[in-house]
């Protein structure tokens, strides 16, 4: 394995030589405090001993950053995947979820209010009224009730206030797409502090970026609401949050790059059963990266609800703080996976997820003590429905119909103690259980039988049967050592070492089993983390320039891989994988109407001991999905006077991703070449910030890059997303 480069390291010697010499120059301009939770409990960004990126609701509203995928262009090392099946999942450090089922947990934790998201999809309506998101990187399971071990991505949403608040945004772009929010906040009576706050998005039909040649329709549909309630309650001791939640999503998905298009003719299924030639299911040489020719409609029907409670009430001897979470979460997703017009892969995918999780934790500090001590539950189901028509291929359907049950529970601390005023030993515990259980069969149908809802065949129809049960539990404890040291009131020196666990499950997909394949259990993974970090506050409080080097084994690596004698990629252990590298963190407010921010991401990951091959072709020395070499973004915000009362508000973000592969096999065509997006907005408003109407745009320069790859060589299907093209518009925003 290769170690970092030199110029990683001596990037951040440049950053602070350059901030020693313009030290003399920049006066009374300041960076804002950022005070982050990261810890459970509210710390300055600069004061916690962790390789923390955390961004500000005001930023996340001008960039859009409401999705996983435009998140993660801002925080160095984090990548994200939003595929067609519309399953959103993050990747730090090269550690990361690669897989198109709603079945399966992230090594990534993504929390909504600190409330665990059980699986990746309830991400995928993406979210409204953030306050701020927090990426933390490296195994999180001393301070978290799910044992995260890639990292964790929290959004925070806006907390009631006493003063009355209300604001409207409404947003209109390219493919006539609008886009509107709008909040309320404020007391209720004494004690009692509300808010509301609504989420609309509406793309017009038949208007969107693709355009599809088999019925000669344009795709880019949507129609979303997300509606969320929030009361408020405190008295001297104790505050009771409540939250009520609503989403719903109906519209298109992103279609897959269309198969074979550069063959002149038809492609290998354009004959019918009967094998004659059939004129209608020749294929067109498509025009653009925009078109393809689908028969299966790409859309997704999603429904969510959740309510949650959280009391913290105060002691003599610290804060105690209850965690109650209830979600449900129903999809209906259509795909047309061999993006032709033949019924050889078209999928309807349907998941019915619900769980319920309480967190308690006791949190206070004792002398020289600062203590955390917490206990985690969580029960949740995965409902799966997939079927799969193939009548113009295999002459018939087959699917999967399964459940899974999980149960994990957990109990944890961890602790800071001072050492002296300079040095404190953090340590931390944790012991997990969870219990996976699975029960479901796989079958194929004839091409004559009943479809049911929710996209079920009658179990009469269902042939060539096999049924699959399995039960598994996995234990583990974890443990955290770390040093943190203050040379200076503006330096932290950290290090640490960690351990972390993901349990272990099973794998049922696509009929599988009728199909001749076996249920697969795979094995927990065991994490071993180390960090070595700096936080360092420059030119009196002008400058933040925070990195870190670190060091992830994992054990026994799941990943989702294509055998030749399966249908379809399957969740198995992969081997050993090893990642290292440096990410860079800078924000600098040059005047006060002058700030950049830079980011800087290296990671070397591969995986050095591999437990098989795949199609003949050894992994070991492959590198993980989505995870390229180097990566940077940069962010400048200029404000000045246009008059005595109004300013004009600039922002521009630069993103650059080095090549990167897309599938763990790691063939020439997974490749993905570096490539670069620019986004830019610019605001007209007043000075007190009122009333805004800004200009906007993203990859203004109309980069074509590949976002997706699902390779499945035993339908001979290459399944490619691209990004989209450059999109602008015109927003408005008032504050009441």
């Amino acid at each position: 394995m290769s170690q970092p480069s030199g110029f990683s390291q001596q990037g951040l010697c440049i950053s602070i030589a350059v901030a020693s010499v313009f030290s003399a120059s920049v006066g009374a301009a300041q960076l804002e405090e950022v005070v982050v939770t990261a810890q459970k409990r509210s710390q300055s960004l600069q004061d916690v001993a962790l390789s923390v990126s955390a961004i500000a609701g005001e930023n996340i509203d001008r960039l859009d950053l409401d999705n996983v995928t435009s998140l993660a262009t801002m925080v160095p090392n984090l990548n994200a995947m939003d595929n067609a099946a519309g399953n959103p999942s993050f990747r730090i450090r090269g550690v990361g979820l690669n897989d198109f089922s709603a079945a399966f947990d992230s090594p990534v934790g993504i929390h909504l209010d600190e409330t665990f998201l059980f699986k990746p999809v309830l991400a995928s309506l993406g979210f409204f009224d953030v306050a701020r998101v927090e990426a933390l990187k490296g195994p999180q399971g001393m301070v978290f009730g799910r044992n995260t071990t890639g990292g964790a991505v929290n959004f925070y949403s806006h907390t009631p206030t006493e003063e009355l608040e209300a604001a409207v945004k409404v947003s209109y772009g390219r493919y006539q797409r609008l886009e509107s929010e709008a909040f309320i906040s404020g007391a209720l009576s004494d004690q009692l502090n509300g808010r509301l706050a609504v989420q609309i998005k509406d793309y017009a039909d038949d208007e969107g970026p693709w355009f599809n040649l088999y019925d000669q329709k344009r795709l880019g549909q949507l129609e979303q609401q997300q509606l969320r309630g929030i009361l408020e309650w405190s008295d001297e001791q104790t505050k009771l949050l409540f939250t009520a939640e609503y989403g719903s999503k109906e519209g298109d998905l992103t279609p897959y790059d269309n198969l074979f298009q550069s063959l002149p003719g038809a492609h290998p299924f354009a004959v019918n059963v009967a094998g004659e030639l059939d004129p209608s299911r020749v294929i067109r040489e498509p025009k653009s990266r925009s078109v393809f020719n689908a028969d299966h409609s790409q859309s997704t029907d999603s429904e969510l609800w959740g309510v949650r409670l959280r009391i913290d009430h105060e002691l003599e001897i610290g804060n105690v703080t209850s965690l109650t979470s209830y979600k449900d979460f129903e999809r209906e997703n259509t795909e047309d996976s061999d993006n032709t017009p033949i019924r050889s892969v078209n999928i309807d995918w349907n998941s019915k997820l619900s769980s319920f999780s309480q967190e308690l934790r006791l949190s206070g500090e004792a002398d020289k003590l600062t203590y955390l001590i917490g206990a985690y539950y969580e029960d949740d189901t995965t409902e799966i429905v997939e079927l799969v028509d193939s009548r113009d291929f295999l002459g018939s359907y087959f699917g999967d119909d399964y459940q899974v049950d999980t149960r994990s529970w957990a109990i944890f601390t961890n602790n800071e103690y001072a050492l002296s005023d300079q040095l404190s030993l953090v340590f931390g515990l944790r012991y997990t259980e969870e219990r996976v259980e699975i029960s479901g069969e796989g079958y194929l149908a004839a091409a004559d039988a009943q479809i049911q809802s929710f996209s079920r065949v009658s179990q009469g129809d269902r042939q060539f049967v096999a049924t699959a049960d399995g039960k598994r539990s996995d234990e583990d404890l974890n443990w955290k050592l770390g040093l943190n040291y203050y040379p200076s009131e503006d330096v932290l020196l950290y290090s640490s070492l960690s351990t972390g666990f993901r349990s272990g499950g099973f794998e049922m997909s696509f009929g599988g089993l009728a199909l001749g394949n076996t249920l697969l259990t795979f094995a927990p993974e065991d994490v071993l983390a180390a960090d070595l970090g700096i936080k360092t506050t420059l030119l009196d409080g002008a400058m933040n320039v925070n990195a870190a080097l670190f060091y992830t084994q994992v054990d026994d690596y799941q990943d989702n891989l294509s055998q030749a004698n399966e249908v379809v990629p399957r969740r198995r252990n992969v081997g050993t994988l090893e990642t290292q590298g440096l990410e860079v963190d800078l924000q600098w407010q040059l005047s006060n109407s002058l700030m950049v921010q830079w980011g800087l991401g290296y990671t070397d990951a591969e995986v050095t001991e591999s437990n098989g091959v795949v199609d003949g072709i050894p992994l070991q020395g492959t590198t993980p999905v989505n995870t390229p070499e180097w990566s940077t973004s940069l962010l400048i915000n200029h404000q000045f006077s246009l008059t005595d009362d109004l300013l004009i508000d600039t922002l521009v973000s630069a993103q650059w991703q080095d090549e990167r592969y897309l599938e763990p096999e790691n063939s020439a065509d997974h490749l993905v070449e570096a490539y670069h997006t620019i986004d830019a907005s610019i605001a007209l408003m007043p000075e007190d910030a009122s009333w805004s109407v800004s200009l906007w745009g993203k990859n203004l320069s109309d980069e074509d890059y590949l976002l997706y790859i699902n390779d499945v060589p035993a339908f001979l299907l290459f399944l490619p997303i691209r990004a989209e093209p450059r999109t602008f518009g015109i927003s408005a925003e008032y504050n009441f």
